[in-house]
């Protein structure tokens, strides 16, 4: 009985840990995160070697749960910061060797803000949680790519132009 006692409390006492360390990352629906995208890049630099480029960044709500990601690169390598969304706590760093298929450019310096690309997805699309935003470059461009699952009907990705926020397509997902 003692052995089950104990063994109960234990759970307990990690389960509340695990709260009050990630529960500030829960933003349920499609709240914007705690952690905005120039706080999480500005985290993730802590990180990265003196005069890494930041190739990717992306936003993703998943369960409840808010988390950015960030990645640069710097001399052959490639640098993966996970970011809390909602208390700006590093999840994992990840480092690696890094090859590209083909050069990645320079990333522009002026670029429309994640927070505005949300709103222009939000009303695209008239209602939905939005599940991943993603700033990339694909096709010779900086895009932003916006993942929407819709209170009815199948998900959406809409693609936005980085550099004026113009809507490039949208198309109708799995």
């Amino acid at each position: 009985m003692k052995k089950y006692t104990v063994f109960g409390i234990c759970c307990f006492v990690l389960l509340i840990s695990a709260a009050s360390i990630y529960g500030q990352g829960f933003t349920g629906g499609s709240a914007a995160p705690q952690v905005d995208s120039a706080r999480a890049v500005q985290i993730a630099h802590t990180m990265f070697p003196a005069g890494a480029s930041v190739i990717k960044i992306e936003w993703e709500l998943k369960r409840g749960w808010s988390k950015w990601e960030v990645k640069a690169i710097h001399n052959g390598m490639s640098y993966t910061v996970k970011i809390n969304g909602g208390n700006g706590q590093i999840i994992s760093y990840r480092e690696r060797q890094y090859t590209p298929r083909q050069p990645v450019p320079q990333p522009p310096q002026n670029r429309v803000s994640f927070e505005n690309i949300r709103q222009s997805a939000l009303s695209a699309v008239q209602g939905g949680v939005i599940v991943e935003i993603e700033w990339k470059h694909s096709n010779g461009r900086w895009i932003y790519e916006v993942e929407i699952r819709p209170e009815q009907g199948k998900k959406f990705k809409i693609y936005f132009d980085s550099a004026t926020g113009s809507q490039i397509t949208r198309t109708r997902s799995w």
